[in-house]
């Protein structure tokens, strides 16, 4: 090729890069939307779009956020509208994490616009918000307008000074009354519509740093500045020559003029430099234990798969104790040795102080932490961090296996068996579900901790799957503790039960004598379950929900543990007007006023919902107790695992039977985990443990399993499941169909089963349903489920989705059905 033919060639693959197509994901939560959609790049952009891009482009009268994912060829492609323009943001994904995207996407049956919000960084989730502006004068746009929803859109706008959201009016008139309310005012010119991108909540946060360009305190020009100046300057350099404008202002007593005044004499220099926001880690020290023989097979056998760089599943089942974490920790090193990256998912905000204090002591300066807790600005800062390579080991909650590492080596679940791990929104993802495909995708080892297994994790390793790691004792040889359990249908004689059987009393005097501590966990917060009237039996309950309200001590406030409806105590039943209501049932801070009664003077803390909504309270409430602070620490299931506190040697469970009675088939497995769970925690220093289980059914199996033979418990259930088909024997969802009036939400109910039964003729599939879902009505919604089982859930989910797809063009044609909801909730950790 001649010169002359190369350039002109350049300048051709030039005009096409200038004129190329991009395929776009809308960022909508609509089932019809979610498909590609196809516009021009206007020249000059095409140097800042590219894959995993985030771009407004118009859509629908409207400006939408769009998800890049591919660059199609123009031929055949007919004239499109121009990209609007690209958000300055990195690129979302790669080939890789598209990939996953589309796996989770597929296999939870969501659109895909919801996977990638996934990977969208913390609080940089940015909606366009739809403005509707008076522009006629009030007077005159209300004649126009006269009576009814019209009128009351003119209104809502003059008192929101000519100018309201969309969505404002939507909440005020329903989304139906106001949108074509706007649409005949806006056909009348009265009103226009605007769009606008919203603020990310998050973003870098820079601070004014003042340097010094004098020679030294001997600097010639010193001496002629004003006083003023003269001081503040002496003072910057009495710092080292640098510190922060505002720090520096506050100190000296002046003002930023004088900073200015130095600027222009050519003594400092004033720039704006990125200030870290960094989460507390705490300050204690990990020691470094020597593995043990299992725990060193452990070791080798993940180090060396990491090493050789392929894909490895194993199931770390040890007991409460066994030093799994050192296991983790360990083989992390390994990891870093090698360059890659790890993250380690806890299933509780609640263990996250602790299991960052082990790692940032083992790891300094190297570990991210993500988790709901932290502001949206020290996430933000996180999230870059292990973006930008400086933090290589990631701690965290569920959403923190979306963060951006790039060379991806191991990633470690502890607690597998935890149901936090299973998302309760699009997309309803289980991350240890996606995290098997990650780790599988990235060629990196998947490591499953537990000392209660899920069932489905017992199955695969059975099965071959995953790979066995045991640590069948305690570090040390220390022993296991003693569990009690104490029949509380004889606890109270002829008497009303107490809340603290003798057994418990006693135990605690023992152990606060002996200079030890003491849990005492009830997975129920609040002061009473319920308040009911002698006179007539009523017992007040949400207005949205279908439940009761939990009675609140403090402010003396019933309140819906459901929704957050709350309302203050009446005087009397709100049904008969008889008498004050009686308290039934206990929460946690029953437990503590009854500690409190029989053991007076004892130092307590109480960690549940309640206590811990603040800032860093997980921190101060933890910090408390492990440093001897207090001696008894009370609280729901945020305390029931993970928590390795050596002075505690009493576990007292007041209620072991909260979740047996639950229409759910996982209601034994879930309170057989989580009763052993707590039950670790005692005895994991030098001194032997002790456990005092209160039930009123002590021959249940899963109350039996915790001083008998648990494998026979577990073989038990899962010979039952198979039974019955249940996970892990097939793959369920639950499908959840909503609405604001209960015969909507029935006849919808009943026309889904009939789309689903012909949808899915031959497949094999098992439908039940459709039934009130145990909740029958939560947040103003009654609920309707169908349970759909299928050997082989993947192979169905293109006629699911189709059967979604039909029911919503159905229900938009029928005025009883057009409020009814669908939601599919795949592989679900609980039919509730």
């Amino acid at each position: 090729m001649s010169h002359g033919e190369y350039i002109i060639a350049l300048e051709v693959m030039a005009s096409q890069k200038a004129e190329r197509i991009v395929e776009v994901i809308i960022d909508s939560a609509a089932l019809d939307l979610d498909r590609p959609f196809h516009y021009e790049l206007p020249a000059g952009m095409e140097k800042t779009v590219e894959i995993g891009s985030v771009v407004l482009v118009p859509f629908n009268r409207r400006l939408a956020v769009a998800y890049v994912v591919g660059f199609p060829d123009r031929a055949g492609v007919p004239s499109l509208k121009p990209v609007s323009s690209v958000l300055d943001e990195p690129p979302l994904f790669d080939f890789d994490r598209q990939r996953l995207c589309r796996w989770i996407a597929s296999h939870y049956m969501c659109p895909l616009s919801r996977a990638f919000k996934l990977l969208m960084p913390p609080g940089r989730a940015r909606k366009v918000r739809q403005v509707v502006v008076l522009d006629a004068d009030s007077e005159s746009a209300l004649r126009l307008a006269g009576d009814g929803p019209l009128r009351e859109v003119v209104e809502t706008l003059t008192a929101s000074g000519r100018e309201a959201d969309m969505a404002t009016l939507k909440n005020t008139l329903g989304p139906g009354p106001a949108a074509a309310a706007v649409r005949e005012l806006e056909s009348l010119g009265v009103i226009s519509k605007r769009f606008e991108l919203t603020r990310p909540a998050a973003k870098a946060k820079t601070r004014l740093a003042v340097r010094s360009l004098a020679t030294g305190p001997d600097d010639e020009r010193i001496g002629s500045l004003p006083r003023r100046q003269r001081d503040v300057l002496e003072q910057l350099l009495a710092l080292g020559g640098v510190a922060f404008q505002s720090e520096l202002l506050r100190s000296s007593g002046a003002g930023s003029a004088t900073v200015k005044s130095l600027a222009a004499r050519g003594l400092v220099r004033v720039d704006a430099e990125e200030v870290q926001r960094l989460p507390r880690t705490g300050d204690a020290r990990a020691e470094r234990h020597v593995p043990d023989e299992r725990q060193r097979a452990a070791i080798d056998e993940i180090s060396g798969a990491v090493e050789r760089g392929i894909h490895r599943e194993f199931l770390l089942h040890g007991v409460t104790g066994s030093g799994k974490t050192e296991v983790y920790l360990q083989a992390i090193e390994r990891v870093l040795a090698g360059g890659k990256q790890a993250i380690v998912l806890v299933p509780e905000i609640s263990l996250t102080p602790q299991t960052v204090e082990r790692f940032e002591s083992r790891f300094p300066g190297r570990v991210a932490v993500l988790h709901s807790k932290l502001s949206p600005g020290e996430r933000f800062d996180q999230w870059r961090g292990v973006r930008e390579g400086r933090y290589p080991v990631v701690v965290g909650a569920r959403s923190a296996l979306f963060a951006p590492v790039s060379d991806l080596g191991l990633i470690a679940i502890d607690e597998e068996h935890e149901p936090s791990y299973k998302s309760d929104t699009s997309p309803r993802y289980h991350a240890r579900e996606v995290a098997q495909v990650m780790a599988r995708m990235a060629g990196a080892v998947l490591v499953l901790g537990s000392a209660t297994p899920s069932f489905e994790s017992v199955a695969h390793a059975r099965s071959g799957r995953y790979r066995l790691l045991a640590l069948p004792g305690r570090i040390d040889d220390r022993p296991m503790p003693d569990v009690e359990v104490v029949d509380m249908r004889k606890a109270g004689g002829a008497g009303e039960v107490p809340l603290l059987s003798h057994s418990l009393l006693d135990g605690l005097s023992r152990t606060l004598e002996s200079g030890g501590q003491a849990i005492l966990f009830l997975n129920r917060r609040g002061f009473a379950n319920y308040l009911q009237c002698r006179a007539c039996g009523a017992i007040p309950g949400c207005d949205g929900c279908d439940v009761s309200f939990c009675y609140h001590s403090r402010g003396r406030m019933l309140l819906c543990h459901h929704c957050g409806a709350r309302r203050p105590v009446p005087p009397g039943c709100p049904e008969c007007g008889a008498g004050p209501l009686k308290q039934f049932g206990a929460g946690t801070q029953k437990v503590e006023e009854e500690l409190l009664s029989r053991l007076p003077g004892v130092s307590c803390v109480r960690m549940d919902a309640d206590t811990t909504s603040a800032k860093d309270a997980h921190w101060r409430l933890l910090g408390s107790f492990a440093a001897g602070e207090a001696r008894v620490l009370i609280g729901t299931q945020m305390i029931a695992k993970g928590l390795d506190i050596p002075g505690v040697t009493l576990v007292g469970v007041i209620n072991a039977d909260t979740a047996l009675a639950l229409p759910d088939f996982r209601a034994s497995e879930r309170t057989y985990q989580l009763l052993t769970q707590v039950s670790g925690r005692a005895g994991r220093g030098m001194r032997p443990g002790r456990v005092i289980v209160q039930t009123f059914m002590p021959d249940h199996p899963a109350i039996r399993a915790l001083t008998g033979d648990v494998e026979s418990f577990v073989n038990s259930e899962l010979e039952a499941r198979a039974q019955a088909l249940y996970p892990p024997y097939v793959q369920a969802v639950n499908v959840l169909i909503t609405s604001e009036h209960m015969q909507s939400a029935s006849r919808g109910a009943e026309r889904l089963r009939h789309v689903l039964e012909t949808d899915l003729q031959g497949t094999g599939t098992i439908i039940l349903g459709p039934a009130p879902a145990p909740l029958s009505r939560l947040r103003g919604l009654y609920r309707w489920h169908i349970v759909i089982k299928s050997a082989d859930l993947d192979s169905i989910a293109g006629r699911l989705r189709g059967s979604m797809a039909r029911f919503g063009d159905y229900a938009r044609t029928c005025a009883l059905e057009r409020d009814v909801r669908v939601s599919l909730d795949v592989d679900p950790v609980s039919l509730l």
